[in-house]
């Protein structure tokens, strides 16, 4: 609550109240959250999943929300580790351990800088915040396509 986004407010109306509040308040945010869900999926549908690296510092949502919705689907093996999404999240930049991605044209000039897949997903972490880059949603949809044939 107290990130500065705007839209927080908007979220405790429709819950009913702060997180903590009480049991069936927590359940209410619960039930809105992909997080959730997300497991239902693993390993089930092609997921690939894109943020930009300065999302929650230039935009309404923070990159931890990506990171974490990638590991609720990742085998344990591939997750992203508790300490590096703190520090992407903190510092909108990554962390020196985590291997630079290949340069991808689709992005433009929103290049990824760190890539991850586990078994059917895929995160992208790019140079950018909150935002959709068109060609590279296309680009992947196109190789789906292109599999099925």
């Amino acid at each position: 609550l107290r990130s500065g986004r705007r839209y927080w407010s908007d979220i405790v109306k429709s819950c009913g109240g702060k997180p903590g509040d009480s049991r069936a308040i927590d359940e209410e945010y619960r039930k809105r959250s992909p997080v959730h869900y997300l497991r239902n999926a693993k390993g089930r549908v092609r997921l690939q999943i894109a943020t930009g690296i300065t999302d929650g510092h230039s935009g309404s949502v923070p990159i931890s929300h990506s990171l974490l919705a990638f590991n609720e689907v990742a085998d344990v093996k591939d997750r992203i580790g508790r300490k590096e999404i703190e520090f992407m999240t903190r510092e909108a930049r990554l962390p020196e351990l985590l291997e630079i991605a290949a340069p991808d044209p689709s992005f433009g000039d929103k290049q990824p800088v760190f890539r991850r897949s586990s078994a059917t997903a895929a995160i992208t972490i790019f140079d950018g915040g909150h935002e959709i880059i068109p060609a590279a949603a296309i680009a992947w949809m196109e190789g789906l396509y292109a599999e099925r044939k």
